[in-house]
């Protein structure tokens, strides 16, 4: 009854979005996505097992979404999106059984002069510094960068996962290069005001060459209300608040492109401090019309829970038309305390 009642949802939307051309012209809505599936071997660190599969989020998680924009008066437009995570292996909704609906984004708000303002559920402010200051980009199964930052039932240590809830976000406009946004989400703890999510990011873009700073303060009440994701307290155990820094740059040479990154948690649990430091190297390289990727990432936990984490991965992807990639992809990860294992697959991203 659940996913009849969010196809529905969803059909609703899209009824709506049809109607919308009719009753007003001055209204513009896109429907827009991206599919991602892989099949190959994942590796289990704690049994040392591997088990074949046909999985969702090989190189990208996948994802449906609608924006819809109208002008309100000269320079100011109005704006609003709703994007929902899902799995194409399976047909379910969400990154995992019991996320939010839509996860992705959900938000209303107006862009102009003066910048972009909007509020909902908006993409947290770390993680697209840490998106694009990688080779490997957004994937979840295979990103070094990834895996040792957000998706806590996977050991990423981060707090708040990868869009916040109850959020009011600001970007200015560009200036010389120069973008900056910044976030504040709402804890919703009656007479708990400090209990609150708050980020930003600075992103500088100079021709071929990138670099971007992000940081949060995660407070525990403001992941205690409603619905909480599973990524929300991040893997260290018994985490109550966080801040995180990161810095990231990368320079195309034309002949290959690096990147590098470094990140620092200063997370409060209720045994103890625990001190992170992530550092993550990166290339691309184009080679038959297609793309070598590799990346290397080395976390450092010490404190109340201490250990290490190892990942390297690399991969070969080619765009086989201008909507559609294929990858192959190879990756070996070890946790210290847990074990060490490989996964491998081949996949295909469609873009439309």
């Amino acid at each position: 009854m659940k996913l009849k009642k969010q196809a529905a949802i969803v059909l609703g939307a899209a009824a709506l979005m049809s109607a919308a051309g009719p009753v007003s012209a001055e209204a513009k809505v896109s429907f827009y996505g991206l599919l991602d599936l892989w099949a190959g071997s994942a590796g289990n660190k704690t049994t040392g097992d591997d088990t074949l599969k046909m999985d969702a989020g090989g190189m990208a998680t996948s994802f449906l979404g609608f924006k819809a924009s109208m002008d309100l008066t000269p320079g100011i437009t109005g704006i609003a999106a709703a994007e929902m995570f899902f799995r194409p292996d399976n047909a379910e909704d969400g990154r995992y059984g019991g996320d939010e609906f839509f996860a992705r984004s959900a938000y209303i708000g107006a862009t102009g002069d003066f910048g972009t303002l909007k509020a909902g559920r908006n993409t947290a402010p770390y993680y697209l510094p840490v998106v694009f200051s990688n080779s490997l980009g957004g994937s979840f199964t295979f990103s070094p960068s990834i895996l040792h930052s957000f998706q806590g039932g996977n050991y990423g240590p981060i707090m708040g996962d990868s869009g916040w809830s109850n959020s009011l976000a600001y970007t200015t406009p560009e200036m010389g290069g120069l973008t900056a946004t910044l976030m504040y989400a709402f804890g919703e703890e009656e007479d708990e005001h400090g209990e609150n999510k708050v980020g930003g990011n600075a992103v500088y873009r100079n021709g071929k060459f990138m670099a971007t700073v992000a940081t949060h303060s995660v407070k525990q009440g403001a992941l205690a209300v409603g619905d909480v994701s599973a990524g929300e307290y991040g893997a260290i155990p018994d985490a109550t608040d966080q801040d995180a820094v990161m810095v990231g740059v990368a320079y195309d040479f034309d002949i290959f492109k690096l990147f590098a990154q470094y990140q620092n948690l200063a997370t409060d649990t209720l045994n103890g401090d625990v001190d992170t430091d992530t550092y993550v190297f990166s290339f691309a390289v184009p080679a038959g019309g297609g793309s070598v990727l590799g990346s290397y990432g080395y976390s450092d936990f010490t404190g109340a829970w201490e250990t290490e984490r190892d990942t390297w991965s690399v991969a070969y992807s080619y765009p086989l038309a201008k909507q559609l990639d294929l990858y192959a992809v190879f990756m070996h990860d070890d946790v210290e305390i847990i074990g060490d294992a490989d996964s491998y697959g081949v996949g295909a991203q469609f873009r439309f």
